[in-house]
């Protein structure tokens, strides 16, 4: 088993490099000029925004031994990200459109009473993954008068939330917790630009990641392996909000199995019979948290098609998988959303079984030619990793009408001034390209990091697969920037444990 984990974790870091490098050089050589930033000046500006990161570091060790010190920079930092965070969301008025806008208003018709958009062939019976996203819009309603910046506020708490999650997360990955993951989080600008988008990453990501918390700890064997129970409630949840819990199923699967230390059966004492280890059967409460997962799932759904709510549970999607995968190799739009697969079901008079029929055609049809798929694949892998907002800034500005003119102004300046975005997130991949390079070569690595890129590669295949576009990386970025503050650091480091 050890040899299999020193192959796995060798292939690892270098699959992770790669994919690292990849964005790292698509942001500095590619994508930065195009935002009017020489390559010179976008690499300057990269190792600008690290030594910050590091100064970061360094000064908040510093007060590490000083708690409340520590904890009230911690607390200003929090609520330096609030501050900025109300900002954004008061002088932009984004308008919802896409998805957002059909589940906020899908969202207003619920909390009336009417149910038809879960009827045959309506939004929700067409789109059911989109479904305990929406019902929880309609509760803002409800409580609320339909107020859009209600829901915006919540955005704006749960981003918080997932800061902090973040900082605790990243303190499981190295030596202790990392001040410098909350000044991240608190100003990157993706966790800014989506809490004005109806997007069910807002609501996914702090369940997502709380389940992420708990199972490193179950890992690091500070919690009971039971919680991996509560992990797989928490995973359920996030998958009902956003479809993506398999990706973090399959990691904790991998991870638990290859990197664990847990054993199943202690070893056999002169005279005693084997007996079960105390510490719990690590590996088989992963049984119970795939249990856990199906039994929260089954539950949610079945209240509400017995409450005459839904006709159908969620993971019905009538083959949406395959359409997806099928959006996915278009080559005409780069594997992006496009009109001609979307009114695919439409076409064939929402009959799935016909649509997944064409569908297959037009995939089998776009696979043949193999170096235009190799293309398409790396197209679409820069396009989608290679935004530092992941279409944050987009998505809150398209079809923006009037603003106050001190907004004009703010987006006028980031329009022209992207590229410092782009560095932000290119200083983020850097550290952890340098984090790797390390580590492959004086075997500095801990076991529990090996989670966060285990996660991130599966991430990158999956988009690989479906139909692609960037804000659908916006949920590995809370990952992608523990794994970073993990790395800042670390070699100063000379003790275990947090603060």
């Amino acid at each position: 088993m050890t040899k299999i984990k020193d192959l796995f974790s060798k292939a690892l870091i270098i699959l992770s490099f790669f994919l690292f490098l990849s964005i790292f050089v698509y942001i500095n050589y590619i994508a930065s000029p195009n935002f009017k930033a020489p390559v010179l000046k976008s690499l300057v500006l990269t190792l600008g925004f690290l030594l910050i990161f590091i100064a970061v570091d360094y000064f908040m060790d510093k007060f590490k031994n000083k708690k409340a010190v520590y904890y009230a920079i911690i607390g200003i930092i929090i609520f330096a990200g609030l501050l900025i965070r109300l900002y954004w969301t008061n002088s932009v008025s984004t308008i919802q459109i896409s998805d957002f806008g059909r589940m906020w208003e899908s969202a207003g018709e619920i909390a009336e009473g009417n149910f038809s958009r879960f009827q045959k062939n309506g939004y929700l019976y067409t789109y059911p993954h989109l479904a305990f996203t929406t019902l929880f819009y309609s509760l803002i309603h409800m409580i609320t008068g339909s107020s859009l910046m209600a829901m915006k506020f919540v955005n704006i708490g749960l981003s918080l939330l997932t800061a902090l999650l973040v900082y605790l997360i990243s303190g499981e990955l190295s030596n202790g917790k990392k001040a410098t993951a909350i000044f991240i989080m608190a100003i990157n600008s993706p966790f800014i630009f989506f809490n004005n988008i109806l997007d069910s990453q807002n609501l996914a990501a702090p369940v997502f990641y709380f389940a992420v918390l708990l199972y490193l700890k179950v890992f690091k064997k500070k919690i009971h392996p039971l919680y991996l129970v509560a992990v797989g409630a928490l995973l359920s949840l996030g998958n009902l909000f956003r479809s993506v819990g398999p990706i973090f199923v399959i990691a904790i699967i991998m991870h638990m199995l290859i990197f664990s230390s847990y054993s199943l059966i202690q070893k056999r004492k002169k005279g005693k019979p084997l007996k079960l280890d105390k510490a719990l059967l690590g590996p088989l409460c992963l049984v119970l948290m795939l249990v856990a997962m199906y039994v929260t799932t089954f539950v949610l759904n079945y209240i509400f098609i017995w409450a005459g709510v839904f006709q159908k549970p969620t993971w019905d999607t009538g083959g949406n998988l395959i359409l997806y995968i099928n959006a996915g190799f278009n080559h005409e739009s780069n594997g992006m959303w496009n009109q001609e697969d979307y009114d695919l079901l439409r076409d064939v008079g929402f009959d799935y079984d016909k649509a997944e029929i064409e569908a297959r055609k037009r995939l089998e049809q776009r696979l043949s030619d193999k170096d235009k798929v190799l293309t398409l694949i790396s197209n679409k892998y820069r396009t989608q990793w290679g935004a530092g907002d992941f279409g944050g800034l987009y998505w809150s500005t398209v079809e923006l009408e009037s603003n106050p003119k001190a907004t004009n102004d703010m987006l006028v300046w980031l329009n022209y001034h992207f590229y410092y975005v782009q560095a932000f997130y290119s200083a983020l991949i850097l550290a952890i390209m340098l984090k790797l390079a390390r580590g492959y070569y004086k075997n500095e690595i801990k076991p529990e990091f090996y989670f966060g890129l285990i996660l991130f590669v599966g991430f990158v295949c999956l988009h690989t697969l479906i139909e692609m576009q960037p804000r659908y990386g916006y949920i590995a970025m809370p990952m992608i920037t523990a794994l970073a503050a993990a790395s800042i650091g670390e070699r100063r480091s000379t003790y275990e444990g947090s603060v």
